[in-house]
């Protein structure tokens, strides 16, 4: 009889040391981030009007007065030092439609912050630096039947599309979407380690 306590109290406690080297926590475990996932948490974002402003550079020698022309920004002169500088400027409707602008008299190397809408998919998913890290690939494009008149009157359709990587954090058992990265950021995953994508649009 007292052995079969003796035993009983062994294995009791052999039980929780294994919970203590192993774990045997009742807390929920998180789950790898897939594609559908990180698609949720990117138009989530984007909805409220967070990380969804792309920058396309590109060359035109008619984007400025064709903006001109549809009211989408004018030409505004500011004073500074005696000196006067001339830039163009986003008109309200513009601001409804755009984020930012930079164009060039020349032509060359005009730069459009876009607000969307748009359509992406993700195109991988890989490790980052740490474990709790995911490095996102998606291929974003303006939604072409819902973008503003104006600015498909103005810019190339080719134009309105780009690549980035977005940076994905674990906290807790919820992952959450942080940033973009820049391309020398990004970490290189050992082979073998990219995440099976289930295909999202």
């Amino acid at each position: 009889m007292v052995n079969a306590h003796l035993r009983s109290v062994i294995a009791v406690i052999v039980m929780a040391a294994g919970c203590m080297t192993v774990g045997c926590s009742s807390e929920p475990q998180p789950a790898e981030l897939t594609a559908a996932g990180a698609s949720a948490l990117i138009s989530q974002r984007w909805s409220r009007d967070e990380l969804n402003h792309f920058t396309v550079t590109f060359h035109s020698d008619t984007l400025i007065g064709c903006g001109v022309q549809n009211d989408l920004w004018k030409l505004v002169e500011t004073e500074d030092r005696g000196f006067t500088r001339s830039t163009y400027k986003l008109t309200e409707k513009g601001s409804k439609a755009l984020f930012a602008i930079d164009l060039k008299e020349s032509g060359k190397l005009h730069e459009i912050t876009l607000r969307g809408p748009y359509r992406f998919e993700v195109t991988g998913i890989t490790p980052g630096s740490q474990p709790d890290i995911r490095q996102v690939e998606i291929h974003w494009a303006i939604d072409w039947d819902k973008a503003p008149a104006e600015v498909k009157a103005c810019v190339p359709k080719f134009e309105l599309s780009g690549s980035q990587v977005a940076l994905f954090k674990l906290f807790g058992v919820e992952w959450r979407f942080l940033s973009y990265i820049k391309p020398e950021d990004v970490t290189a995953p050992p082979q073998g380690t990219a995440v099976p994508l289930d295909k999202v649009s």
